[in-house]
């Protein structure tokens, strides 16, 4: 596919969509990827908790861990696959949705705050949300040095 960038014509590999976020339905294939990705993402999860067990009234290691990690592992995604693919589908959508959990972080700061303890749930947010974005960034900017990208 040849592609007019101001004055000269790029050529781009064949598997690159210029526009995924136009794909207008869901096929029956995509969604089944999804679906066993998030299987194996949600089984990674829940098998982070039974390791590192927390204490609704203490910080939850387990939550910070998988949700940094994740978000780590989405930035590279990000950079190696071809977003709108199956295999970006299965992986990115799938596996790392299911495995990161931002609906478990925010019950872990609600009771938090419940137990009396506002100053440790904020503290928990900040570095939670600092650390994840980081995480992805220094990925993503990884991704594309190694790719000769800065």
């Amino acid at each position: 596919m040849n592609v007019t960038c101001y004055t000269r014509v790029v050529r781009l590999p064949r598997d690159v969509q210029l526009f995924p976020h136009e794909r207008r339905f869901i096929t029956g294939t995509a969604l089944l990827v999804v679906a066993l990705g998030g299987i194996v993402g949600s089984a990674a999860r829940w098998g982070a908790g039974e390791l590192w067990p927390s204490d609704p009234d203490e910080w939850s290691w387990d939550i910070l861990i998988v949700n940094v990690v994740g978000s780590l592992a989405i930035g590279f995604a990000a950079r190696r696959f071809v977003i709108g693919t199956l295999s970006a589908d299965f992986l990115i959508t799938g596996v790392l949705g299911g495995f990161t959990t931002f609906s478990t972080f925010t019950v872990a700061l609600d009771d938090l705050v419940d137990g009396g303890r506002a100053g440790l749930a904020l503290m928990y947010a900040t570095v939670t949300l600092v650390a994840g974005i980081a995480a992805a960034g220094i990925a993503t900017w990884r991704s594309g040095a190694a790719r000769g990208r800065r």
